[in-house]
């Protein structure tokens, strides 16, 4: 028997209507912003770090995921790709670059700034483009990694102790979700002018009450930090792997997507006008056919759009 679809694209059409809109940030006016999506799209700093190839289409799925997700209520969003994959360019050159183009969006724009990644060496372009107009910064950073390796050549592990290397004022790092075994001993070394806290996930649990006290704990974390401007990072293999398996590092023992979304709704209840969120290392080459990975990550994105 012959199906009878005549029209039914056309109907299914109309629903685009109440879908989240992010438009290309070049064709918009940027300062009636509320979001900006910078999407990096390359995985050389993983690949330099000895990781699996595939981050760098992570940035583009979530995009797409997120613009399948209904919204109640619209915020003027848009989007702008600052990195692709294929550069002529130098890892080196092309950090300096990223600094120079992110810190060009913020100025143009008050809108709060969401970093998609790639690896997490492209958190040093986004906490230097921060830095530039920030006194001090503190960083709460969900990763199984310290990303704090004292490598001389840079990579995905290297990136917060790039920064701290180079921060104008004061920088302090908050790691929560640690695994001692995923970090050599050197990654705990001291930072140049800057300070690092660290929590294991079973440091997080006691510390939380097995994550039913998340906000009290973190307030009572950034309560004399008030002068700071605080970004919120998270490397995707901090996930456990029940939620996350679509990362170069996969996580047997990470932190529950529950605990994640409660930081990120109490990131964005802080009175700082303007918020700052990275969010990498997602490879959708190893998500499963049903997009767990993007459609997790795009959650905690989404309400905030």
């Amino acid at each position: 028997m012959k199906e009878d679809i005549t029209g039914i694209q056309a109907q299914l059409n109309k629903r685009s209507s109440s879908k989240i809109k992010i438009d290309q940030l070049d064709i918009i006016d940027s300062k009636a912003l509320s979001n900006v999506l910078l999407l990096s799209q390359s995985d050389l700093g993983v690949v330099r770090n000895g990781g699996r190839r595939g981050s760098a289409y992570g940035p583009k799925a979530i995009l797409n995921t997120l613009l399948k997700m209904t919204a109640h209520k619209q915020r003027a969003s848009a989007y702008k790709s600052i990195r692709e994959q294929n550069s002529s360019k130098s890892f080196n050159d092309q950090q300096a670059e990223d600094v120079a183009t992110i810190s060009k969006v913020a100025k143009e724009t008050e809108a709060n700034l969401w970093h998609l990644g790639g690896g997490h060496d492209h958190i040093y372009p986004f906490l230097k483009a921060i830095d530039s107009t920030s006194k001090n910064i503190l960083v709460i950073n969900l990763d199984a990694h310290l990303d704090t390796r004292v490598d001389p050549l840079f990579h995905s592990g290297t990136p917060f102790r790039q920064f701290a290397n180079e921060a104008k004022g004061h920088f302090k790092i908050i790691q929560l979700g640690i695994h001692d075994f995923a970090n050599e001993e050197s990654n705990y070394k001291e930072l140049k002018n800057s300070e690092m806290e660290v929590y294991t996930v079973s440091q997080l649990r006691r510390e939380t009450s097995n994550y039913t006290t998340t906000a009290q704990f973190l307030d009572t974390l950034t309560k004399n930090y008030s002068e700071y401007t605080i970004v919120l990072s998270l490397d995707c293999d901090a996930i456990s792997s029940e939620s996350m398996e679509a990362v170069s590092a996969v996580n047997h023992n990470g932190l529950q997507i529950s605990f994640v979304r409660d930081i990120f709704s109490w990131y964005y209840s802080l009175p700082q006008a303007r918020k700052f969120c990275g969010i990498y290392e997602y490879n959708p080459i190893f998500d499963n056919l049903s997009s767990k990975g993007s459609r997790t990550i795009a959650s905690l994105i989404g309400p905030f759009l």
